[in-house]
């Protein structure tokens, strides 16, 4: 019962809450935290697939206002028994904006590109199509291929803002 009423509030929250209506707004700084898992593969079946599971940092900054964002990933992550790092450039382009009515914006569809350097040699190209909502949560598929280790990483995720929302300025 407790794990229902949590639900039906956090279902709220995100209804109720004061969404920006220009999502990528200028000048705006942005920082998530994502957790993410998934897989190391090479689609070959030569070898088994092996699991890779990270926490990341994002800082980014708009840098084309209502659609490019630019920053940083940088994270660690475990696989094969190894605790190892990333870090690299990362940029955001919105596709779509989830429009809420009278609530302004309910979020965002936005695809990244990446290329992050690992410590084991990893180099990782790719990226991934993230549902942002309420500016708040982002729901993540993404892909890259390791063009020095010859593999692919198939990876889902789940970010959370750390940064707080800008309140617009009273008129």
């Amino acid at each position: 019962m407790k794990v229902i009423a949590v639900i039906i509030l956090f279902s709220f929250s995100f209804i109720f809450c004061h969404a920006q209506d220009a999502e990528f707004p200028k000048g705006e700084f942005i920082m998530h935290m994502r957790l993410h898992n998934g897989m190391v593969t090479n689609f070959k079946g030569t070898a088994p697939d092996v699991y890779v599971g990270g926490l990341q940092i994002i800082p980014q900054y708009t840098l084309v206002q209502n659609k490019l964002r630019g920053g940083i990933v940088a994270g660690a992550f475990f696989t094969t028994k190894k605790v190892n790092a990333l870090i690299g450039p990362t940029l955001s382009f919105k596709i779509k904006t989830l429009n809420a009515g009278i609530f302004g914006s309910g979020g965002n569809v936005h695809l990244s590109a990446e290329h992050l350097w690992g410590t084991q040699k990893q180099r990782l190209f790719g990226g991934g199509i993230h549902l942002d909502l309420a500016n708040k949560l982002v729901i993540s598929f993404m892909l890259h291929r390791d063009y020095k280790l010859n593999n692919w990483w198939l990876q889902n995720g789940i970010a959370f803002r750390l940064s707080k929302v800008k309140q617009p300025k009273p008129i």
